[in-house]
């Protein structure tokens, strides 16, 4: 499992929950700095994204069943070059921003055998279609609180500290889920 934008809180949760879970997880991130960071959280491989990932894979010398792809519409193309025949790409996220897939094609674009789908959780989770009850969210807590996960914040910002905190979510360099206390 190929997880593009490793480094986002999303992307921490399924690197550590995939490695948990059995997969091997090659993590991507475009700052070499935190590559320890998922390591440390269950990623076998890092690979530095600089938009040519199918290229690092294909140097890697192994096959992407599925990419769990974070950052969106600018690196589409790319993530579905990245994935082995019959292989999956999830679009989870728009990190790289929402600007479309200029002048994509389907039948040109999409690799043949290639699955692609998209999950917008923020239009659907809670519906009849995607219940909560569907999420094991017990599971996931008590594997937290046992220390499978490495779920805690990576900083925490006092309500007087907003600023703050938005301009290092702003500058990119969160990391990982932040949190604002009100108290």
């Amino acid at each position: 499992m190929l997880v593009r934008g490793a480094t986002s809180s999303l992307g921490q949760a399924a690197v550590n929950i995939a490695a948990e879970e059995g997969a091997t997880v090659i993590a991507t991130t475009r700052n070499p700095g935190r590559a320890d960071l998922l390591r440390s959280i269950g990623a076998a491989q890092v690979l530095i994204d600089d938009g040519q990932l199918a290229s690092q894979v294909q140097k890697l010398g192994t096959e992407v069943d599925c990419v769990f792809d974070l950052v969106g519409n600018t690196v589409l193309r790319d993530s579905l070059r990245a994935v082995r025949t019959r292989g999956r790409v999830c679009q989870l996220g728009f990190l790289g921003g929402l600007e479309p897939v200029t002048e994509f094609n389907p039948i040109a674009d999409l690799p043949t055998g290639i699955q692609l789908s998209f999950y917008g959780s923020a239009f659907v989770l809670g519906t009849d279609g995607f219940p909560l009850a569907d999420i094991p969210l017990q599971q996931m807590i008590a594997n937290a609180e046992a220390g499978r996960y490495k779920s805690k914040p990576v900083r925490v910002f006092g309500f007087d500290e907003i600023i703050q905190a938005h301009r290092v979510m702003e500058e990119g360099q969160a990391a990982g889920k932040m949190v604002v206390t009100v108290s």
